[in-house]
């Protein structure tokens, strides 16, 4: 049911462990935003960025679910560093405020993995 579907970013698709490092987390629960600081690996990005660093901010806005896990203990999988989820049997699982608008992201960092049910993102480099 779950299909994965790369996002594209400005310096295009995000792939591979080494593609996006994280700095720092940010969760703001009473405007229920995750932020995602830090830098990717400019060769890793399909519009390569060759022996470059971008630093980038990742927020993800109208937060309803987040789960983090490390990617050594993750047994799941992905297209990219970076996937929408359509379809998702998470979006479909959850109660409450969820409704067909929400998005399913997927982030695989360096080190960790984070799957976020949101309204919207933003994605700056």
């Amino acid at each position: 049911m779950n299909k994965h579907v790369p996002v594209e970013t400005k310096v295009g698709y995000l792939s591979g462990r080494d593609c996006i490092f994280l700095d720092k987390v940010l969760i703001s629960e009473g405007q229920n935003t995750l932020t995602l600081k830090g830098d990717l690996n400019g060769n890793l990005c399909s519009k390569p960025q060759t022996g470059i660093e971008i630093p980038y901010k990742l927020v993800f806005s109208g937060v309803l679910a987040l789960k983090m896990i490390e990617l050594d203990s993750w047994d799941g999988s992905s297209e990219s560093s970076f996937d929408e989820i359509k379809n998702s049997a998470w979006i479909n699982e959850l109660g409450g405020k969820v409704d067909r608008s929400h998005l399913h992201f997927l982030v695989q960092t360096y080190d960790e993995v984070f799957e976020v049910v949101c309204s919207r993102f933003k994605f700056h480099v």
